[in-house]
């Protein structure tokens, strides 16, 4: 029943996507969330098909995304109510300089949670949230991923007969505060990177890049220490690592966006593996990516897991 089932939705895609003039199709996404042993569930997941983008431009886009937060959810919350709109309203998206774009909004979310500190709120200061995003421009076939802190975005091109996927890789890249780069920024702007109990941080955080956290930053960082108010920098940074790249029409995808609750628990490549079994079982993909948040957080002491699956296949590669 299942392989019967598998069939008639592929076949059905099939249809879809030899009619499509578009370069790739999303086939298929979803996400799933677990709270593990942690008191709170401070990740938050979007999942935003084409339709829902609040984008000006016709070019069809799905924007995936999850917010690891810390310290409380009031960070990662807020970025997930607002970042795609501040992305899609950015004036750099008129041409496609999609990199500034995330940038400058990353940047304008800050200020909104610093306007928030000044006026509501103490907690940005001491809240914040992981960005893994990705922007999949499905008409002209890229994909934009972009990232603060430690949560991930991994992609696997799958076999067209088999669905055996290979070319692994991760597309972000950790912000970690014993980086070399990463210790010589926060040193440079007159922080410090501590090793406790074996992990290295700054201040109580073991990340070096986040939204929020604004204690780490100016002014409120200056606010904190105002005899060094001249010299004082900001110790998180809320720069991303984007990257651009092309799907090829005749290619088919898998990519998965995952907070540091999954890769924590799992590589990338037993990750990748697991999902397409589940997959080739007639799964869907909201479906895989509960069950991989559920058991990324199944232990005891376990972090927030979260989890994002979607199936991306070129026009060509039926």
């Amino acid at each position: 029943m299942v392989i019967a089932h598998r069939a008639l939705r592929d076949k059905l895609f099939r249809d879809k996507l030899a009619s499509s003039t578009d370069a790739a199709i999303l086939f298929d996404a979803g996400g799933g969330q677990a709270q593990g042993g942690r008191p709170y569930q401070e990740d938050r997941c979007t999942v935003m098909f084409p339709e829902q983008f609040p984008s000006k431009t016709t070019d069809k886009i799905a924007f995936l995304a999850i917010y690891d937060g810390h310290g409380s959810g009031l960070v990662s919350d807020h970025v997930h109510q607002s970042l795609h709109h501040t992305i899609a309203q950015r004036p750099e998206l008129e041409r496609e300089d999609w990199a500034e774009a995330i940038k400058a909004a990353l940047a304008e979310e800050d200020q909104r949670l610093l306007d928030r500190f000044k006026h509501e709120t103490a907690e940005p200061a001491i809240s914040g949230s992981t960005v893994a995003i990705c922007c999949i421009n499905l008409t002209q076939g890229e994909l934009i991923v972009s990232n603060l802190g430690d949560s991930h975005v991994i992609l696997a091109e799958r076999e067209a007969k088999t669905e055996h996927p290979y070319h692994i890789r991760r597309l972000t890249e950790a912000h970690k505060p014993e980086q070399p780069s990463e210790k010589a920024r926060i040193e440079e702007a007159g922080g410090e990177v501590i090793n406790r109990s074996g992990t290295h941080r700054l201040g109580s955080l073991n990340m070096s890049r986040a939204v929020g956290d604004l204690q780490y930053k100016n002014p409120v960082n200056t606010m904190a220490a105002p005899s060094e108010s001249e010299s004082r920098g900001n110790f998180v940074s809320n720069d991303p690592y984007t990257s651009r790249r092309t799907l090829h029409t005749d290619r088919r995808y898998l990519l998965l966006v995952v907070s540091d609750g999954v890769t924590d628990r799992v590589d990338d490549a037993n990750l990748v593996q697991h999902v397409m079994k589940l997959s080739m079982r007639g799964k869907r993909a909201s479906e895989i990516a509960q069950e991989i948040a559920t058991n990324s957080a199944s232990g005891p002491q376990s972090d927030n897991a979260s989890c994002i699956v979607a199936m991306i296949d070129g026009r060509e590669s039926a």
